[in-house]
């Protein structure tokens, strides 16, 4: 299993390889502010940093910042299937569905505590952006479900999971459909719940359950 620090320097590829967060040349936040958003100590985040210095995907600048490598993109290690646009959200969600479910299964047997707070935390922001009524929650959607592929801990879906995340990012927002923003919360809290639970056999029915809406929210409308 990994250690808390590369499961850190995951989730900061993933804002900038997937979000697109941070771009090549650009500086990160700061040590102390990132550290907080991440819910480790500033010694974990340096440490995950470091991580990040060796693969090439972050350049530190003593006395400057933390900065991201211009030609991170290219880097072969770091690449992935992008996608720009022309993504059908059906075909995309019946991918999801054959995996979602496995993963969050996965998640319930090997995540750490540390993660499944992260997962919590993410469920959370979609909740109150729900309540709230704001309509654009994509990025803290994916992050939940992002989240959750990583504490599977499975190095082929750690591959795997940049290009249908970033299809994901591309594709029609099926989050604000009503049918499923009706169900997100009640899903996701009971997701949480399983998990924390250590119960993976229901954790992934109501993965699947979650997905199956999103499915056929998008075949009603057609």
């Amino acid at each position: 299993m990994k250690s808390l620090a590369e499961c850190i320097a995951d989730d900061i590829m993933s804002m900038i390889i997937i979000e697109g967060r941070f771009m090549p040349g650009e500086k990160i936040l700061n040590e102390s502010d990132f550290a907080k958003e991440l819910f480790v100590s500033r010694s974990t985040f340096r440490e995950a940093i470091k991580i990040l210095s060796e693969r090439g995907v972050l350049n530190v600048r003593h006395g400057s910042g933390t900065y991201v490598c211009e030609d991170v993109l290219e880097n072969k290690e770091n690449k992935f299937t992008r996608y720009e646009s022309g993504i059908d959200a059906l075909e995309l969600n019946e991918i999801r569905l054959m995996i979602e479910p496995e993963t969050a299964y996965l998640a319930a047997l090997r995540a750490s505590n540390h993660e499944l707070e992260r997962i919590a935390y993410y469920g959370q922001l979609v909740e109150e952006k729900i309540k709230a009524g704001i309509p654009d929650r994509r990025t803290e959607e994916i992050r939940f479900h992002l989240s959750i592929a990583r504490a599977a801990h499975n190095s082929f879906m750690d591959r795997l999971a940049p290009t249908i995340f970033d299809a994901i990012d591309k594709s029609r927002n099926v989050f604000n459909l009503e049918e499923v923003r009706q169900g997100t919360i009640l899903d996701h809290r009971m997701i949480v719940q399983y998990l924390r639970e250590r119960n993976a056999d229901f954790a992934r029915t109501v993965m699947r359950s979650h997905m199956l809406r999103g499915i056929q929210a998008l075949k009603e409308e057609k």
